[in-house]
């Protein structure tokens, strides 16, 4: 939080153009004033700042330096009208010199990034998925291993699309052990 020098903070807020009164109709010191416009304004100037494409902390730390801005305003005895407008108008105008000062290109908003990135994904599995793969491909065929021949033909058959009925004339089996055998399978 912000802490004002002791000369301007008890100077009456209608000195500066600040609004007088508290919610209950009580005057009001330049302090409290100041106080009460960080904590109604500095999160709408963060959101603004992240929307015009600034980074969370640089959000931050442009809304901070805007606060910092009206306090050196304020002390010099300039009148301040529309306090919300102003603080708004500067904190873009030093977005716009922190962009000009560095980069050309505003980096991504972290929520456009995520729908680019969704959009846009790479159609190759990452490493994660292909390991992920592999251990699956190992365990089934170390499961598959583990059945026993008329199981595996029977699992096959059955994967294949064929129904229960259609499997035994396949093989050669009646229809239980042949339902019987699927379920061994699967349930290995």
């Amino acid at each position: 939080m912000f802490h004002f020098s002791r000369r301007i903070a008890a100077l009456p807020a209608e000195v500066l153009g600040l609004g007088t009164q508290d919610a209950t109709g009580a005057a009001m010191t330049t302090s409290e004033a100041l106080k009460r416009y960080f904590e109604e304004h500095y999160e709408a100037l963060c959101r603004f700042l992240r929307y015009s494409g600034a980074g969370e902390a640089v959000a931050e730390d442009l809304s901070q330096e805007a606060f910092l801005r009206l306090y050196d305003h304020l002390k010099k005895g300039r009148p301040a009208q529309n306090i919300r407008a102003w603080l708004f108008r500067v904190s873009y105008r030093l977005w716009i010199d922190r962009l000009r000062e560095g980069k050309r290109e505003a980096p991504a908003v972290d929520q456009a990034w995520e729908l680019w990135s969704q959009v846009l994904r790479d159609p190759s599995p990452g490493a994660e998925q292909q390991l992920l793969a592999r251990e699956r491909s190992e365990w089934l065929r170390a499961a598959l291993l583990r059945l026993s021949q008329v199981e595996r033909q029977a699992l096959h058959l059955r994967a294949d699309g064929l129904q229960y009925r259609e499997i035994p004339e396949v093989l050669g089996l009646g229809y239980w052990p042949v339902v019987e055998a699927v379920r061994r399978a699967v349930e290995i």
